[in-house]
């Protein structure tokens, strides 16, 4: 089967998918924006994609340009795919893609059915009138978790029976770039990511000014980069238990963090999935996170980690102390935590991926032979 999978972000997701496609003798066009590329794997792209993997990296500057139209379809048409697999975005590519390919099945992947609350709900018209005609256009749609799916079947109940739930594949490519040992801190917890509103800072903050009283030498990395840190910044120094990374954390810089660390924190006030957690399972850290979206599908309490109700800080803040003060309790949740990585490892999940672009192959195929009826009547 020849894939066509496109995406302007999720860059070490897509690479991990298209590479345990690759390993079952799938041939893959992978088509990404070179900025994209650039601020994630960067010059070691070669020598993380699997042979059998292609990448075309295109420049976004050019999207207003009809030349970089004529080239991206051109690239297209030249690997001639059998399927289209689009990870959800309103970019005028896809749109393009759509259009000119409209005898291509489309896999879509939806990594949000709802927008998260903040920067992500101020999308463009133009690019939420796109993600709709894909929707449509879509013969199979992909979501990540059932409470997902009981979301989206509440919201477009017209394309219910389009969907199918594959978990999120572990994202164990960030182990590539680690370097020497880094000691695991006992005391340590870490709150990795986009800094924004549905991330829950503003719960961390409450959260680390209970264990401040009862956890003695606690500390709480924050690294990442958003609006939200710019508002509590200042805040989360004085309490003097937080240790603050203000910036977007390179690749080759990821391990660092999540080797340190002894838990992963995640207050959040809404989500979907975690790519965090995916991140955080093959370093084997254990997680406390409140019980929103499809996080709890993968974040199994009392094994790999803990649940928490939603906007209960006291309770986390407690199991957050428990959990660190156990130190062979803890051990063998990261146990848990390494075993969750690989059961959930995208080389598991590939035939999963295989079905849903044969029901999409086989769902167009009948489309055509029905618009082909209906010309000779």
């Amino acid at each position: 089967m020849r894939i066509v999978i496109t995406s302007i972000s999720f860059c070490e997701y897509v690479i991990q998918q298209a590479n345990s496609l690759a390993g079952l003798g799938h041939e893959i066009l992978l088509v990404m924006p070179t900025q994209l590329v650039d601020a994630t794997v960067g010059s070691d792209l070669e020598n993380v994609i699997a042979p059998g993997v292609k990448c075309w990296a295109y420049d976004t500057r050019g999207r207003r340009r009809p030349a970089f139209y004529a080239g991206l379809l051109r690239v297209v048409s030249e690997f001639s795919p059998d399927v289209f697999h689009i990870h959800d975005n309103g970019e005028l590519e896809t749109f393009a893609l759509a259009v000119r390919f409209h005898r291509v099945p489309i896999v879509v992947t939806i990594h949000d059915v709802t927008p998260h609350p903040g920067a992500d709900s101020r999308s463009a018209t133009r690019r939420k009138i796109i993600r709709g005609l894909v929707k449509w256009r879509a013969g199979v749609i992909h979501l990540h978790g059932e409470v997902l799916h009981n979301k989206f079947k509440e919201l477009l109940p017209a394309l219910a029976g389009k969907v199918s739930v594959i978990p999120h594949g572990t994202l164990s490519l960030f182990k590539y770039w680690e370097k020497g040992a880094i000691e695991k801190e006992p005391l340590t917890c870490l709150f990795f990511g986009r800094m924004e509103k549905y991330r829950g800072l503003d719960n961390l903050i409450k959260i680390g000014r209970i264990l401040k009283k009862t956890a003695p030498g606690i500390k709480i990395i924050v690294a990442g980069t958003g609006t939200e840190l710019e508002k509590y910044k200042t805040e989360m120094m004085e309490l003097g238990i937080f240790e603050v990374h203000d910036a977007f954390i390179p690749n080759k810089d990821v391990f660092c963090y999540f080797r340190r660390a002894s838990l992963l924190l995640l207050p959040y006030h809404e989500a979907s999935q975690s790519g965090v957690v995916s991140m955080g399972f093959p370093f084997g850290v254990p997680v406390v996170a409140t019980a929103v979206g499809s996080i709890p599908e993968v974040v199994i309490d009392g094994v790999n980690g803990k649940i928490v109700s939603l906007g209960d800080v006291k309770d986390f803040a407690g199991k957050v102390r428990e959990l660190l003060a156990d130190g062979e309790g803890l051990k063998l949740m990261s146990g848990h935590c390494i075993r969750s990585a690989e059961q959930l490892d995208f080389r598991n999940l590939a035939d999963e991926f295989v079905e849903l672009y044969s029901r999409a192959i086989a769902r167009k195929l009948r489309s055509c032979r029905k618009d082909t009826y209906a010309a000779q009547s």
